[in-house]
């Protein structure tokens, strides 16, 4: 099989200027079909700002707004392309509070693991999830966040939309 034919990818937050200008939220990914996703959440050149990463989890696209626990590893030990800029650190959990991304950091990488076990366990029927960063201090910072489904449960369903 693919790598494309067993995950699905959703383009959560195109890359522009200013990207998380305040406050920022993906599209809500459903992960019905799927035991596990991933955000990406990379930061640009112009990244001056640091914010705060949380995921949050409902039923619906109009109720994903409780706050969950996941996991976060971030690639920012140098900016790319110099050498380590491409080591990852260790898997960290994160409250429901979520994380503080670092200031200043151009090219950095924030891999948050979701598991749809934590989405469950946040409410009743919970399958949808979508990612939030909210600057510290609003600043300019150029960026894109990118979700990965993956482990699906049922491989037919793979290709079919999954925002919303």
């Amino acid at each position: 099989m693919l790598w494309s034919e067993g995950n699905k990818v959703v383009n959560a937050v195109i890359p522009v200027a200013d990207a998380f200008a305040t406050a920022v939220s993906t599209d809500v990914v459903d992960m019905a079909d799927y035991k596990r996703c991933t955000f990406i959440v990379a930061t640009g050149a112009t990244s001056t700002a640091n914010g705060i990463i949380t995921v949050l989890a409902g039923v619906s696209n109009a109720s994903c707004t409780t706050a969950i626990i996941f996991k976060y590893r971030t690639q920012i030990a140098a900016v790319p392309p110099a050498a380590g800029s491409d080591v990852p650190s260790a898997l960290t959990a994160a409250a429901v509070t979520g994380f503080s991304m670092t200031a200043s950091k151009a090219g950095g990488l924030y891999i948050i693991e979701v598991d749809v076990r934590e989405v469950a366990a946040a409410g009743t029927n919970f399958d949808h999830v979508k990612l939030t960063v909210t600057e510290v201090t609003d600043a300019p910072q150029t960026a894109c966040i990118i979700a990965i489904l993956s482990q699906p449960r049922y491989p037919q369903g793979v290709l079919k939309t999954a925002i919303g």
